[in-house]
């Protein structure tokens, strides 16, 4: 115990485990710190099954149960209500409960009913979220400790922007974000390389690629009237759905071409630590070959993460008898607009972030040619 415990890292790794555990009990038992009826499923019993087939021939089988619900919160705590659940195996409309769940529910005093709202999941989210932020600690240490500081202050500057918004509608979103994205890139940057030459250059490329890339999606939208982008799935009254696009290409592109900056940056850097008698030539084309190897991946990266937001809903207009072509444009058509501006913005990336490297360290004589 007393060698568990020589190394501040791991008495902070403890006390996080024990901090998580602390949470997630108070997330399960937390019910009488809710306005809104919450009640625990205490009996499931199966009503009908009835099985189904739409006109597109998609089989699927409707499920009613009887739930026994007993009120864990406000003044009705301890009563038991009985609620017909409906529910489809496909889970599209609802899902199924069982003995345990915890619910949200709607009371109505009046006739005595009750309806489900939604499951109740904040100890499902909390425990995620510990474990997430645990293995940070456990892997990182230090770094890990930066990376959780870091998430919290990029959280912290898009919902500032986006509350500055909400609250100032007048203001325009896209240059709020862009302040947003600036804050928290250079805060970001600095927990993570810290005070130092390689911080400025990798703050620079980076926003010069993102900007660069968002404008050049800005020009060829301005030049092609937005032709094959499908800005009806967007579900905007009062906002240019074009903003909120340039907007989300803003924020979605910085991770990636953040992470191929930093790559690139600290790959060079350490090179240079390891073998201070290197070339410039050979100095360059070690961090092309960092590049090279890093912008597929990064590019796949993007592309994946942003096709599988919209897969659920690519599956439904299949299932539906529409064609591929008409799901594909109708689901994929921002997502794919999306990662091919993100893909760009990576591939500007690798050489400004080079040619930052080399004018520094050229500045400063560090390497002869």
């Amino acid at each position: 115990m007393r060698r568990l415990f020589s190394q501040p890292w791991h008495i902070v790794i403890v006390m996080s485990f024990i901090c998580a555990i602390v949470v997630i009990l108070f997330t399960r038992y937390n019910a009488t710190f809710y306005h809104m009826p919450i009640g625990e499923v205490t009996k499931v019993s199966a009503q009908e099954t009835q099985k189904t087939v739409d006109e597109h021939h998609n089989h699927d089988i409707h499920h009613t149960d009887q739930l026994t619900i007993q009120l864990l919160n406000t003044k009705h705590k301890g009563a038991y209500v009985v609620v017909e659940h409906k529910y489809n195996r496909s889970h599209t409309e609802s899902q199924p409960y069982k003995k345990g769940d915890h619910l949200l529910l709607h009371l109505n005093t009046s006739t005595h009913e009750a309806h489900i709202i939604e499951k109740k999941r904040d100890t499902l989210v909390t425990a995620i979220v510990s474990f997430f932020l645990i293995s940070l600690l456990i892997v990182g240490q230090r770094i890990g400790l930066q990376s959780i500081v870091s998430l919290l202050i990029n959280t912290l500057a898009i919902l500032s922007a986006i509350g500055l918004y909400h609250k100032y509608p007048q203001l325009h979103l896209f240059f709020l974000m862009s302040g947003a994205v600036v804050l928290s890139t250079t805060f970001t940057l600095l927990l993570v390389i810290g005070w130092n030459a390689r911080t400025f250059m990798t703050t620079i490329s980076t926003l010069l690629g993102t900007f660069i890339c968002v404008a050049i999606a800005w020009a060829t939208i301005t030049l092609t009237g937005g032709q094959g982008i499908k800005y009806e799935t967007m579900s905007f009254l009062t906002v240019q759905p074009k903003m909120i696009f340039l907007t989300s290409v803003l924020v979605g592109t910085l991770g990636a071409v953040m992470d191929v900056a930093i790559t690139i940056s600290s790959g060079m850097y350490e090179i240079l630590q390891r073998t201070p008698h290197i070339t410039m030539t050979q100095w360059l084309r070690a961090g092309q070959n960092i590049g090279k190897d890093i912008m597929g991946t990064m590019t796949n990266i993007l592309l994946f993460s942003y096709l599988a937001g919209a897969l659920p809903m690519l599956l439904l207009f299949l299932k539906n008898g529409n064609t591929l072509t008409y799901s594909i444009s109708m689901n994929w058509s921002l997502e794919i607009a999306r990662a091919i501006t993100g893909g760009i913005g990576i591939a500007l990336t690798v050489p400004l972030t080079i040619l930052f490297m080399q004018l520094w360290y050229k500045w400063k004589g560090v390497l002869k040619t």
